[in-house]
Formats: C-alpha cells, structure tokens, sequence
C-alpha cells in the first residue's frame, strides 16, 4: 500500500513538471539542445564556405598554369631543334635570347658566341628549321642577330615551284620583307614559299624564309617586286638554332 502511494506521489510530480515547463515554453529549449548537439561543426561549415580570397588564388592559379605552357613550349621548341641538327648534314648552335636592343627591336641578343663556333653571317633558325635572321656580331659568348625584318638585312633567296627564280630579300620597316630584282619574264605569285639560294657560304640552300603577300610589277620596269611574310612570329621567339657549319 505504501509502494503504490509513493508511485503516484512521484506520478504525480512529473505531471506538474511537465505542466510548468509547457507553460513556460521551456520545453522547446531541449529540442534546441538536442539540434545542437548534432549541427556541423564551425570547422565545417568553412569546408564548404568558399575563402574570402577565392579571386587572388584564381588569378595565382592561372600564372602558373601560364608557366607551365611556357616551360613545354620551350622544351618542344628544344626537342624540334635537337632532332633538326641529327637531320641535317649541318651542325647547330642552341642559343636562347636574352633581350633585344633597346633601340632597334629587329636586333637579338642571344646567349651563344664564338666559344660555340658562332661566327658573323652564319643562319639563325627557329624549331622547324625556318630561318630568321643572320649572326651580325659574335662575342666570346653572345651575340647579336639581325632579323630578316630589318632594314638593313639583305639575303639572296628563290622563288616559286621549281626555285628557278632568284631574287634579294630586305627588311622593311621591320613588318615584311621585299623581294627586289625579279625578271619580268619569271612567273611568281601570292603564297609561293620563299627559300635560301645556294650563294652564300655560311648559309645552306633551301631554308624556307616566308611566302609570297603580294606582287608588284609594270611594264616599264625591268624586274618585278614583291612583298613577302614571314611564317613565324617574331615577336614571341625564345629559343633559336644558329647553324655553325655545313
């Protein structure tokens, strides 16, 4: 009798509990707490909130992504160089250009000199074996090349489908080149390549130089001109081949 007395005092204590914590709106904090206990962490909420200088580490990224493009275009410009000196019956110089005049644009300063059998006059070429320009002033070790932009540059080159016609190939304003002293009977025209002649001694015939843009001529004159492109840019060389002997 006394047990089941106890049970409904205690009953009937935990009714009243219940009763004043309903009232007081006490109750709802336990599910709060209870929501709390099993929320994320801050540490991870900050996982997956995106960092306040997500911009900078863009742009970080895509500078070096850049270099990475550059470093293997240098090392394809380097491999294509090797595999044209194992290709030729001529031996190369690699050289990389250092910085270009300051006041002449069409002038190269390249890393390689008379200790690599540079010499004045000798071709200088890109990757794929098309030449730019000439060796003008070899030091110990470096030297200067003049592209075949400029206006002082002159090279003794061939034109059309069977090379048959020869002309003088100079700079001009440092965009194009000309190509003077074509017989009016010589039949050439817009996209014909443009190479070396078998004149000069320290160049090797044959090297492709640029093509044919336009062709000028009149009856009057005795030879035809015409402008020619090159087929590089010269604005974005890093890595040259200059040929040493042939």
């Amino acid at each position: 009798m006394l047990r089941d007395n106890l049970n409904f005092f205690l009953l009937f204590v935990t009714i009243i509990a219940l009763f004043i914590l309903f009232k007081n709106g006490q109750i709802f904090d336990l599910g709060i707490i209870f929501r709390k206990s099993f929320a994320p962490t801050q540490f991870n909420v900050k996982l997956i909130s995106p960092p306040d200088n997500i911009e900078e580490e863009y742009k970080n990224l895509l500078v070096e992504n850049n270099k990475l493009k550059e470093l293997e275009e240098e090392n394809n410009d380097l491999r294509q160089l090797l595999d044209l000196k194992n290709k030729n019956a001529y031996s190369t110089a690699v050289v990389n250009i250092l910085s270009r005049d300051p006041v002449n644009r069409n002038i190269l300063i390249v890393d390689g000199g008379r200790e690599q059998n540079i010499e004045n006059g000798q071709a200088v070429v890109v990757s794929n074996g098309i030449v730019i320009g000439k060796i003008i002033e070899a030091g110990i070790d470096s030297s200067k090349v003049r592209l075949l932009t400029d206006n002082f540059s002159k090279l003794a080159v061939k034109v059309g489908d069977d090379r048959s016609v020869s002309g003088i190939l100079t700079g001009s304003l440092g965009l194009v080149m000309d190509l003077s002293f074509i017989p009016q009977e010589q039949e050439i025209k817009k996209d014909d390549i443009v190479v070396t002649a078998d004149i000069d001694s320290k160049i090797p015939p044959g090297l492709v130089v640029g093509k044919i843009e336009n062709v000028e001529f009149s009856q009057e004159e005795l030879f035809k001109n015409a402008s020619v492109v090159p087929l590089v840019n010269y604005e974005g060389l890093n890595t040259l081949a200059v040929i040493i002997t042939l």
